[in-house]
């Protein structure tokens, strides 16, 4: 999936926006992923960080996808997201 980065206090004008050019966004927190925006999440009311997707899994693990089944897993490398994918 293509993806793209936005900030937890980000509005959801900036990340209609950012959707157009991409399938999801990832939503960071302060110090780390937050979790996963999509244009289902647009028709909510808040900020990115209040609307996200939370059910995510970051650094995926096979055994932690079979258990908890994420909506979202997101894979990173040396802290820096490298790709999202639907969950299992």
């Amino acid at each position: 999936m293509e993806f793209s980065i936005i900030g937890a206090e980000d509005s959801l004008d900036e990340a209609k926006l950012r959707l157009e050019k991409a399938d999801v966004l990832i939503v960071l927190g302060s110090d780390s992923i937050l979790g996963v925006l999509t244009t289902e999440h647009l028709s909510r009311k808040g900020n990115c960080g209040n609307v996200c997707e939370l059910d995510v899994l970051v650094d995926r693990d096979l055994k932690l996808i079979n258990k908890w089944r994420p909506a979202f897993t997101i894979v990173t490398e040396d802290g820096e997201p490298i790709s999202v994918n639907h969950g299992p």
